[in-house]
């Protein structure tokens, strides 16, 4: 018994281990605001943590949060900074110079007794749930209370996220009854690891879906022993992580025999709560995820990013979008596979070219295992995460088309890779299922730690090298 829960724990342990060491090192090394859209999130989580459920505050048609002077004035000092180091970098600004420029600003505005309020937009963000924000929210209120200033108030957040969706993905690990290693590599895949250190809605949704996933995966292999009740926590916190994880649902149906009728009450429970509250929330908030921006650079009709009016459009021309897909995905699949493996910054740091293709030769290596399941129900587990992995990927491009691309453009706008590694637990399963062999004894153990230490040694010395 004590060998079986060691060898439970041991790979969580090690990711633990692996993820909070490299992610404390990116934690502090990366600047403020380097993360992607890391202002627009700090402010939807800084409205949650003074009650604002709902982005009720507009102004010109922008939603977002009227926050201290001072505080405004430091937002906008490091994203302006960022947009700074972006275009100069190459010429030598780093970010040692920037954070004295700041010092001395902190030290102008300590001086000041203004206590005015300033509007500052949420520029993307004002769809997202809570869910997908739970240890930042409690890491604002606490820095709230220590009348943190900003920089310290996002080390806080940062900090609480890195913990708690370290906490989740080793949970889902240890949980999982095979493919443990797979799930530690797709955990500290750089892009994962540099989104757990940096605020990103990203970490929550990728975390959600490893625990969902492997709760449901277990319960396929000893159904009388799966908790409904987990797996129904789980399901909703991940359907309402981001919109296109509400297809994620399907991975209960690994579990349910149509025969048994008991099953059908359980897939219920589980399932409902999630296909219920996400579309609530769209509705209570609009689904609203900033097309205001491209109405300004392109002076598009507002109706063109109505998903109503889209699906009729749809309907009257029935091969615009998967044309659309299909331009987009073909022609930036260079640059949505890095990004899937993991471009760090704002999406413009890349890392030494070799680790993209080391990583996927282990990402594909990986799940070479035997799920040790019986003939219908291996089959019954590849239709279901071959159908959620494909229907993921359609709903993302399905959603960018309907609210944020243009009618007159011949590709969907807006997707980027990282966006699918959501999908790569259920695409570890499927490729196990399908294959159905096994690597020799203790090579998974070693393509996953090798691979999560490429990603991490490589993940930080890019952090570092870029900005300082």
């Amino acid at each position: 018994m004590r060998k079986r829960v060691l060898a439970t724990w041991r790979p969580a342990s090690i990711f633990a281990l692996l993820s909070l060491a490299f992610g404390s090192i990116i934690i502090f090394a990366n600047p403020p605001l380097r993360g992607p859209d890391e202002i627009a999130h700090f402010l939807r989580i800084y409205s949650y943590a003074r009650g604002e459920l709902l982005p009720i505050t507009e102004i010109n048609a922008r939603k977002g949060i009227f926050v201290s002077s001072e505080l405004y004035n430091e937002l906008y000092f490091f994203k302006t900074a960022g947009e700074l180091f972006a275009r100069s970098r190459e010429e030598g600004v780093r970010y040692g110079r920037i954070m004295a420029a700041y010092s001395k600003l902190a030290d102008v505005h300590g001086n000041e007794t203004e206590e005015a309020s300033l509007f500052a937009p949420f520029a993307g963000t004002e769809g997202y749930n809570p869910a997908a924000y739970i240890p930042y929210i409690v890491a604002a209120e606490f820095g709230r209370l220590l009348r943190l200033d900003f920089p310290d108030m996002l080390l806080l957040m940062r900090l609480f996220g890195l913990l708690a969706f370290t906490a989740v993905a080793a949970y889902a690990i240890a949980v999982t009854p095979v493919l443990k290693w797979t799930f530690l590599l797709i955990a500290m895949l750089p892009v994962s690891l540099y989104n757990r250190a940096v605020l990103s809605a990203d970490r929550a949704a990728l975390s959600y879906t490893l625990a969902i996933t492997a709760l449901c995966f277990s319960a396929t292999r000893k159904p009388a022993g799966g908790q409904v009740w987990e797996r129904s926590l789980w399901m909703t916190l991940c359907a309402l992580g981001k919109q296109p994880q509400i297809v994620f649902v399907l991975l209960e149906l690994m579990i349910c025999r149509p025969k048994e009728s008991r099953r059908w009450g359980s897939l219920a429970i589980v399932v409902l709560p999630g296909l219920i509250l996400s579309p609530l929330w769209l509705v209570a908030v609009s689904a609203d995820i900033a097309v205001w921006r491209l109405i300004e650079e392109r002076n598009d009709s507002s109706e063109q990013f109505d998903p109503l009016w889209k699906l009729l459009y749809m309907w009257d021309h029935p091969y615009h979008f998967p044309l659309a897909a299909w331009t987009a995905v073909s022609g930036w699949a260079g640059r949505l596979w890095q990004e899937l493996i993991g471009i760090v910054g704002w999406q413009d740091i890349l890392l030494p070219p070799w680790t993209y293709l080391v990583l996927t030769i282990l990402l594909l290596l990986v799940p070479l295992q035997k799920l040790q399941l019986d003939g219908a129900v291996r089959a019954r587990v590849t239709a279901v995460t071959g159908l959620v992995v494909v229907g993921y990927i359609v709903l993302v491009y399905l959603i960018f088309f309907l609210i944020y691309t243009p009618i007159d453009t011949d590709h969907v706008r807006g997707v980027q890779g990282r966006y699918f590694v959501i999908a790569l637990p259920a695409a570890a399963i499927f490729i196990a299922a399908v294959v159905n062999r096994e690597l020799p004894h203790g090579m998974p153990a070693a393509i996953a730690i090798a691979g999560s230490m490429i990603a991490g040694i490589t993940t930080v010395e890019a952090v570092l090298r870029a900005h300082w």
